[in-house]
C-alpha cells in the first residue's frame, strides 16, 4: 500500500519543485487552490524529498531551465524543448538553450525584414508591384510577392493620417525586434544603421527568464524622438491607441504565428479600429482575417505539432517511470537522457508536469500543440534536429 507523504504550505514552499511554474497559474504558489490539490505535485515534492542534498546543476536545473522553459512553444518548435531534455541528460545546466524566449536567428529577421520593405514601400507611396519585383529578385523567402504587395497595398487602403502614423509606429516596432532579438553566438548586424532607440548595455528582458545567453544589448524605444512624436499624435487622433499600442509591442518574433499576428494588425490598421479577436485582446465579434500575408508556411503544422507533443510527453513519462517506450522519438529521447539517476527521474518528472500546464493554462503554447479546429492552419515543418 502506498504511504502519501504530507502535504502543507510549509513543504511545498521549502521544495525546489515550488519554484518551477513561470507563467503558469502555480505561480502563484500555495494562494492557486489548484496547487493543494494536485496529487502529481504532492508526488513530485515527496520525490525530492527522498534525494537529500541536491548538487548545484540540478538546483539551476529545476529553478532556471525548467522553469523557464518556453511557454509559448516558439517558432523553431519543438526544438528548445528537446534542448531542454538534453541538457537534463548531460547535467548541464549551463547548457545554450538557442530556442529560447526572445532568441530570434537572422534568417527570421531577414523573413520581418521583407514584410518591413512592403511596409516602408506603401508608407512611402511606391507601386506595389516596384516593392514585388525587389523581393522576387532579392527577398530572404520564395512567395507570391506581387500578389502579396497587391493584397496588403488594398487592405491598407488609402493613405490618412492615422493610418499612416499607425503603420510607421509597426514598421519602427518591427525593425527594433530585427535589432533587439539576440541569438546565441550571433553578433547584431542587422539594423546596425537604424537609431531605434538608446542604447542599452544591458536590460535585455531576455535574460531575466532564465537564458544567460541572451545577455544582450537593448535600444529604449521611449527615448527616440520619432516615436515620441508619432505616439504623441497617435494619442490625440486614435480613439483606439491604447489598445494598437499594446498590440504593437507585443509582436514577439519568437512566437510561431508572429506572422500572422501582424497580418491581423494591419488588417486593423487598414479598418482604422480593432476588429479581430486576440487570446489577450478578446473581441466578442471579430472579423475573418484573410491571409493576405501568404505567411502560413512560417509557423509549424499545428497537427504535426500536437501529434508530436503528445508522443513527446508520453516518452518522457515512460522514461522517468522507467517502462519501456518504443518508437523514434522515444528512442531519441532516451539517448538525449542517457543513465537513469534519481535525480533526474526528478528532473524529468517535474519538466513534463511543467510543461503539461503550459500547454493548458495560459492558452499561449496550447494554441500550437491544442489548436481549435476553427483555427487558421500554418504549413511549416517541425524542427527537428537532422
Amino acid at each position: 500500500m502506498q504511504v502519501k507523504s504530507e502535504w502543507s504550505k510549509g513543504i511545498y514552499e521549502k521544495s525546489l519543485s515550488s519554484r518551477c511554474w513561470w507563467f503558469t497559474a502555480y505561480d502563484d504558489g500555495w494562494a492557486y487552490p489548484g496547487v493543494s490539490a494536485d496529487d502529481e505535485l504532492r508526488q513530485i515534492v515527496g520525490m525530492e524529498e527522498g534525494l537529500g542534498p541536491l548538487p548545484e546543476w540540478a538546483q539551476q536545473m529545476a529553478g532556471v531551465t525548467i522553469r523557464f522553459v518556453p511557454p509559448c512553444g516558439h517558432y523553431l518548435f519543438p526544438r528548445g524543448y528537446l534542448q531542454v531534455v538534453a541538457a537534463i541528460g548531460a547535467e548541464d545546466s549551463h547548457a545554450q538553450l538557442h530556442s529560447y524566449c526572445f532568441a530570434v536567428e537572422s534568417g527570421r529577421k531577414r523573413d520581418f525584414q521583407d514584410y518591413c520593405l512592403c511596409l516602408d514601400g506603401c508608407l512611402a507611396g511606391a507601386d506595389p508591384q516596384a516593392i514585388a519585383r525587389e523581393l522576387v529578385a532579392l527577398g530572404h523567402r520564395r512567395v507570391n510577392w506581387p500578389a502579396v504587395c497587391a493584397d496588403l497595398w488594398q487592405v491598407l487602403g488609402g493613405h490618412t493620417e492615422m493610418k499612416d502614423l499607425l503603420v510607421e509606429r509597426t514598421l519602427h516596432q518591427q525593425r527594433w525586434w530585427i535589432k533587439s532579438c539576440a541569438w546565441p553566438g550571433e553578433p547584431a548586424e542587422l539594423g546596425r544603421d537604424r537609431y531605434l532607440g538608446d542604447y542599452l548595455e544591458t536590460g535585455w528582458a531576455g535574460t531575466g527568464e532564465g537564458n544567460p545567453e541572451l545577455a544582450a544589448a537593448t535600444f529604449r524605444q521611449d527615448m527616440s524622438p520619432r516615436v515620441q512624436r508619432v505616439e504623441d499624435r497617435l494619442a490625440e487622433i486614435c480613439p483606439d491607441w491604447h489598445w494598437f499600442r499594446d498590440v504593437i509591442e507585443w509582436s514577439w518574433p519568437c512566437a510561431p504565428k508572429a506572422f500572422r499576428y501582424l497580418e491581423k494588425l494591419l488588417w486593423c490598421i487598414g479598418k482604422e479600429r480593432p476588429v479581430i479577436s486576440l487570446p489577450s485582446f478578446p473581441l466578442a465579434n471579430p472579423e475573418e482575417v484573410p491571409g493576405f500575408l501568404r505567411c502560413e508556411d512560417t509557423w509549424p503544422d499545428p497537427d504535426l505539432a500536437a501529434a508530436w507533443w503528445e508522443s513527446f510527453l508520453c516518452a518522457l513519462r515512460a522514461w522517468w517511470r522507467e517502462r519501456p517506450e518504443k518508437g523514434e522519438l522515444a528512442d531519441d529521447v532516451n539517448r538525449r537522457l542517457g543513465e537513469r539517476t534519481r535525480i533526474k527521474r526528478w528532473l524529468v518528472r517535474l519538466l513534463v508536469r511543467r510543461l503539461e500546464l503550459a500547454a493548458t493554462e495560459g492558452g499561449k503554447l496550447g494554441l500550437l500543440v491544442h489548436a481549435p479546429p476553427n483555427a487558421r492552419r500554418g504549413t511549416g515543418r517541425l524542427y527537428l534536429p537532422r
